[in-house]
């Protein structure tokens, strides 16, 4: 019987030696953060082959790096539909860009005009508005609510204001050799469209409008060859049906998704999906033409935190990088989280030495001229950068990198922590740079432990450990990495050993 008794308290004894702690693949800040402190900034998780050192690390995001200077700012949008040649409305001017790159001899960069500023009014109040964009194989459309202005796609054209019983819009998009828009007050409940590759010419039958209870058109987009126009109350989807009189009508089968949209800003597409941030403060997807939950309970209470309202003032851009699909979200400005539709996981992003507030990009497009860069419009100046994987700056900042550790439990003993040691990148010019190491015994709600720095070696020292010791004791503790540079995280080891209680 003694014998028993032994084994099971040997059993039930901690656990002397290192081991590996809980790694975070995600940011999840529950309200109550001893329930989960969780935070990934600047850096995201990435699958690993099921041979590799882990099943998953936490790679570096990447630089923002100086590309190309356009007019004096902020950059509102950039269409890169076109190949070859790129549109951009910056400040109150539209630009045009055709080149390879622009240290190309043969790049050039022209004034195409002014567009002048967003005017509110009515049902569409100024902070949903936003300048769009839309090209065809002839002419460029650039809307700047509620006016419209029109160029063909000629090298150093430049824009004209669309006229005549030309009504007034809200955003712009181009389907199968139509240019579609989305109304102003005067017609709220309806969109309409141009006559064929002709974006200078309106007729007053070209009409629709949706169903009573969608209320006012926000803005209307092309998505998987049908036209999505986004309502107060939901979207309608429509699709070319080829009929004389007006071509588009409204799918009756899906065609209608009953999850009203914050703010049109919200809208992105990517993953073969259109993402937003509903009216209600959850973030969707679309699965087909159903409407699909990807924010959870944390992201749900972040948005929640800003207040009555806010949700108009968030915005979103979507792009691809290295096979991972993202949604980028930033809530006022205060704070963008990115959801990388690979993992389904969301992280942070910050352009801080410190790692408050938001990424600074607010408009996102991919390059057409067989680069693999994404390119990026500051919101104060007329600077577009490119996403690049070889720096950590963003326009030349050192940017904060931080992971946020699950919590560790002692039970109702009291533990001992002895080491910590990092498993990462070590001893070469991307991961340059010590680490630092605090740590929380009240789940994240004050940091009192450190800061500990770790050294990370000299370039060159790629057996180097980065390590520290003797931290001391706690019930519960939740440790907090931070760094920069390019460095990749595999894994975190603690030697933790158990006490007497009490």
């Amino acid at each position: 019987m003694s014998d028993s008794l032994a084994t099971l308290r040997q059993a039930l004894a901690p656990k002397a030696g290192m081991r590996r702690i809980p790694f975070p693949l995600e940011s999840y800040e529950h309200p109550s953060l001893p329930l989960s402190a969780k935070r990934l900034l600047n850096v995201m998780a990435e699958e690993a082959p099921a041979d590799a050192r882990t099943h998953a690390a936490l790679v570096p995001t990447p630089g923002l790096a100086p590309h190309l200077a356009v007019g004096s700012g902020p950059i509102h949008a950039i269409n890169t539909d076109l190949p070859g040649v790129m549109y951009f409305v910056s400040g109150t001017r539209a630009y045009g860009y055709r080149g390879i790159h622009p240290g190309d001899p043969a790049a050039v960069l022209w004034d195409m005009g002014d567009v002048g500023s967003p005017s509110p009014g009515g049902l569409n109040p100024i902070h949903l508005m936003t300048p769009t964009i839309a090209v065809s194989t002839q002419a460029v459309v650039v809307c700047v609510p509620p006016n419209a202005f029109t160029a063909p796609t000629d090298f150093g054209a430049s824009l004209n204001q669309i006229g005549g019983t030309f009504p007034g819009a809200n955003s712009v998009t181009f389907i199968d050799g139509y240019f579609a828009f989305s109304s102003t007050d005067a017609a709220p409940q309806s969109f309409f469209i141009s006559r064929l590759y002709d974006p200078l010419a309106y007729d007053a039958l070209d009409f629709a409008s949706l169903d009573e209870g969608s209320n006012a058109v926000l803005r209307i987009v092309t998505h998987a060859g049908e036209l999505w126009v986004v309502g107060m109350a939901g979207f309608e989807i429509w699709y070319n049906s080829g009929d004389a009189d007006f071509p588009f009508r409204r799918r009756l089968t899906g065609g209608v998704i009953e999850r009203a949209i914050g703010t049109p800003r919200s809208l992105a597409q990517i993953d073969g999906s259109v993402f937003w941030l509903g009216l209600d403060g959850i973030v969707y997807r679309s699965v087909g033409y159903q409407a699909t939950r990807i924010s959870t309970h944390a992201v749900e209470a972040a948005i929640a935190a800003l207040g009555a309202g806010a949700v108009a003032d968030c915005f979103a851009n979507a792009y691809m990088d290295q096979g991972h699909a993202f949604y980028v979200l930033t809530l006022e400005d205060v704070r963008t989280l990115v959801y990388d539709c690979n993992t389904k996981v969301w992280h942070d992003r910050a352009s801080s030495i410190d790692g408050a507030g938001a990424w600074r990009p607010h408009v996102l497009a991919p390059q057409n001229n067989g680069t693999l860069n994404t390119l990026a419009g500051d919101p104060v100046v007329g600077e577009v950068y490119i996403l690049d994987h070889t720096i950590s700056t963003d326009n030349g900042l050192e940017v904060a990198r931080g992971i946020t550790f699950p919590p560790i439990f002692a039970g109702t003993n009291r533990a001992f922590c002895h080491r910590v040691e990092v498993e990462t990148e070590v001893g070469t010019e991307a991961s340059h740079g010590d680490l630092t190491l605090d740590w929380s015994d009240d789940g994240g709600i004050t940091w009192t432990g450190g800061p500990r720095t770790l050294s990370a070696g000299a370039v060159g020292e790629t057996r180097h450990r980065a390590f520290t010791t003797r931290l001391g004791s706690f019930r519960q503790r939740v440790l907090r990495l931070g760094f920069t540079g390019r460095r990749t995280v595999y894994g975190l080891d603690a030697d933790i050993s158990g006490g007497t209680g009490g």
